[in-house]
């Protein structure tokens, strides 16, 4: 795995939700980091690591064995990135679309109306309507759907690729994302940063921990957000509430409860119409819904406790719990029909969807010499999903068509009744156990195999039309790999593996999906150079019964018998001068819909040609670290709909930048412009009746304090 990131002397960006929250951070603190003892065996330090084994990092880095990747991701994986707490705040991230511009093959998806993260790896999608899964400290954070991402309280982001990229035995032949989120680390201290900027929003974060004793210490990350929003009455409420406790109540095991509480409150937002062929005839700060239909709320509360126990020798064992509680409700008004003379009819839609997921794991791992050197590790995971969808609506029609003029809007339409359209109760129960073993057979070769077996026992309850589909699966997954590394600079790798999913929802028939399943291969080269560090791979990923938009009824979703996607990916950084780096990655995907029964063989939302450079530099000024970043991300021409046409979303380059100065030891300030060109383009699609468009150029200023 490749990790990009650097030591840096600026504020790490955090967070806070309340006054109560302010008044803890202005209390006297002491400044001075108290370290409490060293890593448990689960953290291990790297600095400046120059090998291919190891993770690429500049400066001194923690790595958390716990809720992160393992040593066998980390180097039979090395198509894999890994984001770390500075590139993402030298970037300016304020999304979770924002980092994984840094990370090549990933491209924007339909967002649910603003409601949520989704994109798509190597060509594959998530469901178009609860978006892509990610993991949370290795646990799957939006089973069922969840609100999106706040970047406060995030220490590091993992893209692993592949066939061997595994999450706990997890693994997606094209990829998983896995956020590992701020916990204690026995030290005592703070900080809080304010930011404001266009289309009047305000942002405040805070991120305060204290170390009450060696054993035991406390944090608490919250953030607050407000914004008009640049699309007419489409604002945003944003709000984060994340406290952690870690205790070591002897040497060689640590017990951490965190918690998280995210509520994201916005108008329902499907962006804007195709008129005539074209996505951006438009306005992209038009708003085609009702402003009296007032915000959709989101929320999700997350706990979580996990366990790092040193067994003794090599040998650890990692395991935890999750329970999450999330709850989507609120109207929407959406586009229903293509404009017609500039005037589309529209539906309404009241949504009130709610779960329960509970989750757990346990991995023990460790070494064992015999005939080189094994790395096995054996482990069990398990999860329950309770999750109700109920949606009312109203659908226009001759008499009551709900108009509105794409050009001319004028507000305050009366819908019809709504009646009731989806209501379902979904049970979800699953089980697997999984075993996986890295073979050093020599300094020069190793080898990887694994394998995973699932129970997966799974009822929708179709309370609307009283059918009941029940699945039952017992799917056995093997995956495999070979590393051969001629040097501790340069080292080649094949992977091969097979991943299943179950989907959520039901069909026009009012059947539920079947799960999705696939198979994957991967081949490619790593580099690491005092310099240069550079990986390159080349894969083909075939999946079946991935969810897409059916294509006979928009409001509905179906499955693609068989996508197949291949392409080339390259990810680097280079080293220009004493402070000065280029980070870049490109990505050539050839995706494609092998499916009769869809009219098109496109893929949503999936370019060919994407990629990102963009330049970051640290050069003193006045006995100060000034800190600059300048470049651009480019996505080219996607299919806009599935529906045969020839709707494509115009290929666009983005460019942003930004300057940061430690005006004190305790004080930075920084300035940042995304969109810089104010390039027109669309983000993402849904069909040709819902596209979303890109933010215009915007500024944004912001204060950090260090305690």
């Amino acid at each position: 795995m490749t990790k990009f990131g650097h030591g840096s002397r600026r504020c790490a960006i955090t967070g806070v939700s309340s006054l109560g929250l302010l008044a803890a951070l202005l209390a006297p603190t002491t400044v001075i980091a108290q370290q409490a003892g060293p890593p448990t065996p689960a953290v291990a330090e790297t600095v400046g690591a120059t090998s291919v084994d190891d993770i690429v990092v500049l400066g001194s880095r923690r790595i958390d064995r716990v809720n992160g990747s393992d040593v066998v991701t980390e180097r039979m994986s090395q198509a894999s990135i890994a984001l770390d707490r500075s590139i993402l705040d030298d970037y300016g991230v304020r999304r979770l679309s924002d980092a994984l511009e840094l990370v090549s093959g990933i491209s924007q998806q339909n967002n649910l109306g603003g409601l949520r993260d989704n994109y798509a790896i190597r060509g594959f999608l998530g469901t178009p309507d609860t978006g892509a899964e990610y993991f949370v400290d290795g646990f799957l954070a939006n089973r069922g759907f969840g609100p999106p991402r706040d970047p406060a309280n995030v220490e590091r982001i993992e893209v692993l690729k592949g066939p061997v990229g595994a999450v706990f035995g997890t693994v997606d032949p094209a990829g998983l994302v896995n956020v590992v989120t701020k916990k204690p680390q026995f030290r005592t201290g703070g900080g809080a940063v304010a930011s404001g900027g266009s289309f009047g929003t305000f942002r405040v974060e805070a991120d305060v921990e204290s170390a009450l004793d060696p054993t035991f210490s406390i944090r608490l990350v919250g953030a607050l957000e407000n914004s008009d929003g640049y699309r007419d009455f489409v604002d945003l409420r944003r709000r984060l509430f994340a406290p952690s406790a870690s205790w070591r109540p002897m040497p060689g095991t640590t017990l951490t409860y965190q918690g998280e509480y995210v509520q994201f409150r916005a108008p329902f937002d499907r962006g804007i119409p195709a008129v005539n062929g074209d996505p951006e005839a438009v306005p992209r700060d038009r708003f085609l819904g009702e402003p009296a239909d007032g915000r959709v709320s989101s929320s999700n509360w997350r706990h979580e406790l996990t366990l790092e126990q040193d067994l003794g020798g090599s040998w650890t064992l990692a395991g935890g719990t999750a329970y999450r509680d999330a709850r989507i409700r609120g109207f929407s008004t959406e586009a229903s029909t293509p404009p017609v003379g500039g005037v589309l009819t529209r539906q309404r839609r009241y949504r009130d969807w709610n779960l329960t997921d509970w989750s757990g794991r346990a991995e023990v791992r460790g070494t064992v010499e015999a005939f080189g050197t094994h790395r096995p590790s054996v482990g069990v995971t398990l999860y329950d999903l309770d999750f109700d969808t109920y949606q009312e609506r109203f659908r226009p029609s001759a008499t009551r068509p709900y108009p509105i003029n794409v050009f001319d809007p004028v507000y305050g339409g009366v819908a019809g009744p709504l009646t009731p359209f989806t209501v379902t109760n979904e049970r979800r129960k699953a089980v697997a156990g999984y075993a996986q073993d890295m073979w050093e057979a020599t300094d020069s070769i190793s080898f990887v195999a694994g394998l995973r077996y699932e129970h997966l026992d799974q009822t929708i309850d179709n309370i609307r039309t009283g059918q009941v589909s029940r699945l039952k699966r017992d799917p056995l997954e093997f995956r495999g790999g070979v590393r051969f590394r001629p040097d501790p600079r340069f080292a080649f790798h094949a992977n091969w593996g097979e991943g299943f999913r179950a989907n959520s929802s039901v069909g026009r028939d009012g059947q539920a999906f079947a799960p999705e399943t696939g198979k994957g291969y991967e081949v490619g080269a790593k580099v690491v150079l005092p310099s240069f560090r550079a990986a390159a791979s080349w894969f083909s990923v075939s999946k079946r019964n991935i969810l897409a938009t059916d294509p006979i009824d928009v409001n509905f979703l179906a499955t693609v018998g068989r996508i197949r996607s291949r392409g080339v990916e390259l990810d680097g950084e280079v080293d220009l001068a004493r402070g000065v780096r280029l980070i870049g990655n490109y990505a050539f995907v050839d995706a494609e819909a092998r499916d009769p029964a869809f009219p098109s063989a496109d893929v949503l939302n999936v370019p060919r040609h994407s990629g990102t450079l963009q330049v970051f530099a640290t050069l003193p000024v006045a006995g100060r670290d000034l800190d600059l970043s300048v470049g651009g991300t480019y996505v080219g021409p996607r299919a806009a709909a599935l529906d045969g046409g020839s709707l494509r979303l115009e290929d666009y380059v983005k460019a942003k930048a930004s300057v940061a100065y430690a005006v004190t030891d305790r004080v930075t300030a920084r300035v940042e412009v995304d969109n810089i060109l104010d390039q027109t383009y669309a983000q993402s699609s849904y069909s040709a009746l819902w596209i979303f468009p890109g933010a215009p150029r915007s500024v944004l200023a912001s204060l950090a304090f260090r305690y």
